[in-house]
């Protein structure tokens, strides 16, 4: 009996400990987790310019489209398509939205994650050019301290359809831009020099072949990121880069064994088409 309350006591004691490292784990997880509620969205803090006059013009300079970009958030080639087909009104309605200063709020997606939204519905994104193929990025989902961000493929621009993996114990899925007009801050992307038919194309395959994929946080780390058969898992960075890894684009700009939305973000093959509620220079910094 002596020997048993010996036993008893030594384990009450490492329990004790055991407890008190628990909590100081998860009093850890929740500081930083605060830190990381810090909202990353940055509404513009110059002024708002009247642009007619500047798009009444038939020619404009590099200096011109510099301007604009810091107005709308769009780069050169983008605002020439639009202006190419008439979209002037649709340029000033993004750059209203451009200015916008809302107030987002953060929101637990699952267990272990957290996201931040526009709590106002008027302070919806309007997207300007998307087609098949695009690719979203936004730096607003962050697990306690990591700012992991979230990405997608636009797989059907017309209809606003987009696949993604979302959290943890679900599976790839279609999803809709509805939701991506929410978040605070977002960036397109879409692959440089590239025909809009092999952007379809990758988007097509992307939806036929990357739906009903589990979620895993370990591809890459613990498992082959890309392999000869169909992936077992993914996450939305991996989801992302594994549609184009399949067709020769390797987006993994630092080449590690895990894939980001940050990586594929800073990819040499993508270029910009709109960025939303974010310096693009201090993103992800």
């Amino acid at each position: 009996m002596n020997s048993f309350l010996i036993v008893w006591k030594k384990m009450q004691k490492v329990l004790i400990w055991i407890m008190i490292g628990a909590c100081c784990i998860f009093l850890c997880l929740y500081l930083w987790k605060r830190n990381a509620d810090k909202h990353i969205y940055e509404a513009p803090d110059y002024y708002k310019a009247d642009l007619r006059e500047l798009l009444s013009h038939k020619e404009l300079s590099q200096e011109d489209y510099t301007f604009l970009f810091w107005q709308t958030g769009l780069p050169e080639k983008t605002l020439k398509k639009m202006i190419a087909e008439g979209k002037e009104e649709m340029i000033y309605r993004i750059q209203d939205r451009f200015f916008v200063k809302s107030v987002p709020v953060c929101a637990k997606n699952s267990v272990i994650s957290w996201e931040e939204w526009n709590a106002e519905e008027e302070d919806k994104i309007i997207f300007a050019d998307l087609e098949d193929g695009d690719i979203l990025i936004t730096p607003c989902s962050h697990t306690f301290g990591w700012r992991n961000g979230h990405a997608a493929i636009v797989v059907d621009a017309k209809e606003g359809e987009t696949l993604e993996s979302v959290v943890l114990g679900t599976k790839s899925s279609l999803q809709y831009l509805d939701k991506w007009e929410m978040y605070p801050c977002v960036m397109v992307f879409r692959l440089k020099g590239v025909s809009e038919e092999i952007r379809a194309q990758i988007a097509q395959s992307a939806k036929e072949n990357l739906c009903g994929i589990d979620y895993g946080l370990e591809m890459g780390f613990l498992f082959p990121a890309y392999g000869t058969e169909m992936t077992a898992k993914t996450h939305c960075a991996h989801l992302v880069w594994y549609a184009y890894r399949s067709f020769g684009y390797d987006l993994d700009s630092d080449g590690g064994r895990i894939v980001t939305p940050k990586d594929i973000s800073k990819s040499p093959f993508l270029e910009l088409v709109q960025v939303v509620g974010a310096d693009p220079e201090k993103l992800w910094k």
